[in-house]
């Protein structure tokens, strides 16, 4: 079975646009906040808010209740798979707002806890932004549901072109409240952003004829097993959380910048991940529940072996390019007065290490994908949590004693190891649908891959460096040693007939000749 190209092209194409808003919008706030400990305080905020949506496990709760979906639409109907969305987000949404007063209540507390290493005012700066921020995440939560909604009827490309709404709607806001550096304009963007990219997702749920209900009880999803259901991530949930303060804590006791170089750096790969891998583990996930039905065992593991090879060479050929021009893209982009040639060099070995992790996190939301579909995600989720433990202890520990080197070597650990969950989950306890890499594949990939560096490498060495050339100057090296080492990759991987690129080469073959 080949894998859904065109739903997977789709998917691609919104997001990359999705990519290019990003880069302007990030570009922007380098441009008018800097490494500041303005943005530090508004990042800070934003992780907080994360934090309470972690609390209720939207993301995993999504993924848990789709499965159901699927099941409830073909056993019942779809107005009947609608309402156990509907009563999930009753649910969170109410526990959302609930913990975000807590947060509120408990003053500058638990930014204590999340950055101790910010200064006093820093602090209180956070403190007053998630105040404003914190109520937008009730209505995050209750789009991201809805969006895994919109998803589960394979509606591809409208939950992505919300996004894209969101992102322009932020660059505008950005472009004409911004440009005096004061951060509450980031506040202002950050509202009218989410309530516009909610706005649309109710309108595409009108299109699906869907109608919420205020439930808590449903039939077709009994209080106990959705207290069930809630309980099982609460493992998870507690890992994450340990994580989250104590990785945040060791980035805010390095020097001043350094916590918004990150998140700058976060924000870029975050967007570039969504672009490349988002639309496989999508069309995937879908694809894999319809299979199941069939409970033809050989055919899921040929099908979890293409998506595994796909995602390999797209983790790739995320990254040649980058590690080859990378940063002097970076310094057209970001190079300034606020934004000198260190931090431009931070942010490109930071990009490098989460574009090279790629190559883990593509299996691990494939397989992720196929352990909720197939085995109970109880196991996985304290699994997950345990990693997670492990893992803030290790970041505080190598952070504290390498720096920032420490932060590098913490983030291709944990996608390593976060990815081997869902892999041994399947591998132990369903085997029969266990699909893995094609070492023909693998082989010629890699080979494609280390060709192409070498070429980058040798080309990159006629170059000074960044600080030495204008921003038009640094802008055509940059394109040109990213546009050399990409076209070695593709052609090698043509030559040694990658199967991908054979099958996506056939059907723009057929296209153009019509």
């Amino acid at each position: 079975m080949n894998l859904d190209y065109r739903n997977i092209a789709t998917l691609l194409s919104l997001n990359t646009i999705n990519v290019i808003l990003n880069v302007v919008n990030s570009t922007l706030m380098v441009y008018f906040f800097g490494t500041s400990a303005e943005v530090e305080a508004f990042f800070a905020a934003s992780v907080l808010g994360t934090t309470v949506s972690r609390f209720v496990n939207a993301g995993q709760l999504v993924e848990v209740v789709v499965a159901r979906y699927h099941r409830i639409k073909s056993e019942v109907n779809t107005a009947a798979a609608m309402s156990i969305v509907a009563t999930l987000a009753n649910y969170i949404v109410g526990i959302a707002f609930v913990l975000v007063l807590l947060f509120i209540a408990s003053g500058t507390d638990v930014v204590n806890l999340l950055v101790p290493g910010f200064k006093l005012t820093t602090k209180e700066q956070v403190w007053q932004i998630f105040c404003f921020t914190g109520f937008l995440l009730p209505i995050q939560i209750a789009t991201n549901v809805f969006q895994g909604m919109l998803n589960a009827e394979n509606i591809y490309g409208k939950t992505e072109f919300t996004s894209t709404i969101s992102q322009l709607v932020h660059v505008l806001i950005l472009c004409i409240w911004g440009r005096d550096g004061n951060i509450w304009s980031l506040v202002a963007a950050l509202f009218i952003s989410v309530l516009a990219q909610f706005g649309t997702v109710a309108y595409y749920l009108r299109h699906i004829h869907y109608r919420h209900t205020w439930l808590f009880r449903n039939p077709h999803f009994p209080l106990r097993e959705l207290s069930s259901t809630l309980m099982a991530t609460s493992t998870y949930m507690g890992g994450v959380q340990v994580y989250t303060f104590i990785f945040n804590a060791a980035l805010s006791l390095l020097p001043a910048g350094t916590y918004a170089l990150f998140r700058y750096a976060e924000l870029i790969y975050g967007k570039v991940a969504n672009v490349f891998l988002i639309p496989v583990s999508t069309v995937f996930f879908n694809e894999i529940n319809r299979l199941l039905h069939q409970n033809n065992g050989q055919l899921i593991k040929a099908f979890v072996a293409k998506n595994l090879n796909f995602s390999y060479f797209i983790g790739f050929l995320v990254l040649i390019p980058f590690v080859a021009g990378g940063q002097y893209l970076i310094w057209t982009l970001w190079g300034g007065v606020k934004f000198n040639a260190q931090d431009v060099e931070s942010v490109y070995q930071l990009l490098c290490v989460f574009f090279a992790a790629m190559i883990c996190t593509g299996p691990y939301m494939i397989y992720r994908k196929l352990a909720v579909s197939v085995t109970n995600p109880e196991l996985q989720y304290y699994f997950w949590s345990v990693v997670h433990v492990l893992s803030a202890l290790f970041s505080y520990f190598i952070i504290q004693t390498f720096g920032f080197t420490g932060v590098l070597i913490h983030l291709f650990t944990h996608s390593t190891f976060m990815a081997l969950v869902p892999l041994l989950t399947v591998w132990t306890k369903k085997k029969a649908y266990f699909g893995f890499y094609e070492r023909g594949e693998v082989f010629k990939i890699t080979f494609a891959f280390l060709v192409s560096v070498g070429v980058g490498w040798v080309a990159k060495g006629y170059w000074q460096a960044i600080s030495h050339y204008n921003k038009l100057v640094s802008f055509f090296i940059g394109v040109s040693l990213a546009g050399v080492a990409t076209l070695v990759f593709i052609g090698i991987c043509l030559l040694l007939k990658v199967t991908d690129l054979q099958i996506i080469r056939e059907k723009i073959g057929k296209r153009i000749s019509k």
